[in-house]
């Protein structure tokens, strides 16, 4: 039951498609920014963990479903990886800021195979504090997630 439970969100988190311009930001969900490319998915991930390091990020942790639902048996399932990555200077300049606001931490980019293309999904950080320095702060980072992003998914 809890693999159906988790299908069942990972459907609802990347339903529909992406739209036709390779970008899509969803309004009911203004912090998730869908990419799609057709470049492999191997090749977005390598280009994605090369722009984090290069960002001064460090990969604190993977979650690799797709070749975990594969090994269980769901052989047919598409990859899907989800990467988190931190900067312990950019979390203590926000733990500084406002100890809360580090929950909408690590940063996280999704790679997930759709429909023979390959698609990235940003998790930005919210703009809605009551503190305009950590508006500030979400501001820089989502310019930064934003590059990172970019590049991993240029043509």
């Amino acid at each position: 039951m809890k693999w159906a439970a988790w299908l069942l969100l990972w459907t609802l988190a990347f339903a529909g498609p992406a739209a036709a311009g390779d970008v899509d930001i969803s309004p009911e969900r203004d912090l998730v920014v869908r990419y799609t490319v057709d470049k492999s998915f191997d090749d977005v991930v390598f280009e994605l963990d090369f722009a984090i390091t290069d960002h001064n990020f460090r990969i604190t942790g993977r979650n690799s479903i797709g070749s975990g639902l594969r090994e269980r048996g769901y052989h047919d399932f598409p990859n899907v990886e989800v990467i988190h990555f931190c900067s312990l200077e950019l979390a203590r300049e926000v733990l500084l800021l406002d100890p809360g606001f580090v929950a909408h931490m690590p940063c996280r980019v999704t790679v997930h195979e759709e429909k023979g293309r390959t698609v990235v999904s940003l998790v930005k950080l919210p703009l809605t504090s009551p503190d305009p320095r950590v508006n500030e702060f979400a501001r820089r980072m989502n310019a930064t997630l934003t590059e990172i992003v970019e590049f991993a998914t240029a043509k």
